[in-house]
């Protein structure tokens, strides 16, 4: 820790290291020294009420500033006499060796690795502001606000999100004093469990573009240059750009509700010149999902400019998953400005409350559906084994959603299919996952079964959808793959049948446990999307705690 002339109390934290790495597309584990400077955090030390500066590692210690070392000359509120002694600080012997632990953080591959940020978590709201707002109350006593909203909780208000709303201490602090609706408003904050939606990209891979999402409006002219001959009330929106080649993907949007493109299953491609690209399937401009207008652009990138290489989604954990399946995709949710920090087994990463393995399946219905293979938290997992204890480096750190991680994860899940023109969501049922380990797992199996389907009924009620049943094509989940030290094995986890560590890739092993599992059709849980739930869900988002009516 560093006092600084100012009085201002200052520290170091590497503890996001790898998410500022991926955000930058760090050239990794072989930078100099001062490149690492754009990993580590500076932070801000708070004081107590008798002005000692408080050394703990919780919110209520300290704060990130929103810069790092590398951005010491953005810090226009401080003077040059308190940046000349940071900038001096830091090239001390015990805060060089700190800098350079970020390096630990970093993988090999670090310069071929970035990460995609989807919009997802931009479309949770919270309940607790929606209805502060529709109180007729304009003033009231503290005491009396704090009652009304205890009072909530009777009506199906989450105490945890009251809790991680920081109301309660901002309450109790006015005693008695009259506070205004928009005080108490002003007084929410959520930015201390922010979260974050992502997926790690790597470079590298072969044909395929590399798609950013954004989300802009295309002028006038950009549609008209397109030919896709739209009226008035169409508006096309830029969904994912590819920087390198300018291959674009958008969807149509209309401005009245009856309009028959008002639904999100209009969506087109540009080429690099601007022009829409056919849909081979239908011979018009448009695609049912964002995925199939994207192989389109990969399609056309392949044929007319020869594209052979640029980035795919890394694939950790792309062998536990059943057979069959396309669009392997890995989703990491985090609170990456969360100060209490924790490390799971599973990613590098700091602060992964959860993270959602899927594929995409056509079933029986010919559907397509968003599949979750599988569905973790290390953090509440850990802390519902060994208890949460904020009081030492190392512990399981307390965080938010403790109950409710399994239906978060869900709500982005749908979401997103929800915007990506998915017809559902499906899962496999618990004992698939007892079947995949060969072990009994009471505590997991029971988010499949009940968590996941409790809280998708209780959304898809006011529009009469709910958790129904269907088949997917699939091989015998009695045999699984393994991965160990870059090669591969087939196993079914009980001793009766297992290889040697022998294949050298995934569909070497692959072709070994197809000659062994019989092809079925496996039935699965699955949560059918209607279009008033679409639309319903793409203009207002899902509550960010709890299952309140939409």
């Amino acid at each position: 820790m560093l006092l600084l002339p100012s009085g201002l109390a200052v520290g170091l934290s590497t503890n996001r290291a790898k998410y500022h790495a991926l955000k930058k597309q760090h050239q990794g584990t072989k930078a100099k020294h001062q490149d690492l400077y754009s990993l580590v955090d500076i932070i801000i030390r708070h004081k107590d009420a008798s002005g000692e500066i408080k050394r703990g590692w919780t919110e209520y210690d300290y704060y990130f500033s929103g810069y790092t070392l590398a951005d010491i000359h953005l810090l226009t509120d401080w003077s040059s006499e308190d940046k000349n002694t940071l900038r001096h600080w830091i090239k001390q012997a015990e805060q060089y060796q700190r800098i350079e632990t970020t390096r630990q953080r970093l993988e090999p591959f670090q310069s071929k690795l970035s990460t995609l940020v989807n919009p997802a978590p931009e479309h949770l709201h919270s309940t607790l502001k929606n209805r502060i707002k529709k109180l007729a109350q304009q003033q009231a006593p503290a005491s009396q606000w704090l009652a009304t909203i205890n009072n909530m909780q009777q009506t199906g208000m989450r105490k945890e999100e009251i809790i991680w709303s920081g109301l309660f201490e901002f309450l109790k602090q006015q005693q008695d004093r009259h506070i205004s609706k928009q005080q108490l408003l002003d007084a929410i904050n959520f930015k201390n469990i922010r979260l974050e939606l992502s997926s790690e990209q790597i470079t590298g891979c072969n044909n395929r573009l590399y798609f950013r999402e954004v989300a802009r409006q295309m002028p006038h002219q950009a549609v008209y240059r397109a030919s896709l001959k739209l009226d008035e009330d169409c508006i096309c929106l830029l969904r994912h750009i590819d920087d390198a080649f300018n291959y674009r993907v958008g969807l149509v949007k209309t401005r009245d509700n009856d309009h028959y493109m008002a639904l999100n299953k209009y969506w087109f491609a540009l080429d690099m010149y601007g022009r829409a690209i056919n849909n081979p399937k239908t011979s018009d401009l448009y695609f049912s999902s964002s995925f199939d207008a994207m192989a389109a652009c990969n399609r056309h990138s392949r044929k007319h400019i020869g594209l052979e290489s640029n980035s795919c989604f890394h694939h950790q954990y792309d062998y536990i998953t059943l057979y069959g399946g396309e669009d392997y995709r890995e989703w990491i949710l985090s609170l990456p400005d969360y100060q209490r920090t924790f490390f799971g087994a599973h990613f590098v990463d700091h602060n992964v409350l959860a993270h959602v393995r899927t594929t995409t399946r056509i079933d029986i219905n010919r559907r397509r559906l968003l599949f979750i293979e599988e569905l973790q938290s290390d953090w509440h997992q850990s802390g519902h084994m060994h208890g949460y204890d904020n009081s030492a480096w190392g512990k399981v750190a307390n965080a938010p959603f403790k109950k409710e991680w399994p239906a978060l994860a869900t709500k982005l899940m749908l979401i997103h299919a929800c915007h990506n023109g998915f017809d559902g969501i499906a899962w496999p049922g618990g004992h698939i996952q007892e079947t995949r380990y060969a072990k009994e797992l009471s505590p997991i199996k029971r988010h499949y079964d009940v968590e996941m389907p409790t809280t998708l009924n209780r959304l898809g009620k006011p529009f009469k959808a709910s958790v129904t049943s269907t088949h997917i094509a699939t091989r015998d989940p009695w045999l699984s793959l393994v991965k160990s030290k870059n090669k591969w094995r087939v196993t079914d986890r009980q001793g009766k049948f297992e290889t040697r560590d022998r294949y050298r890739s995934r569909n070497e092993a692959l072709a070994v446990l197809s000659r062994h599992c019989r092809n079925i059709d496996l039935k699965v849980p699955v949560f059918y999307i209607n279009e008033k739930m679409r639309k319903r869900i793409c203009e207002q988002g899902l509550p960010m705690f709890g299952e309140s009516r939409l």
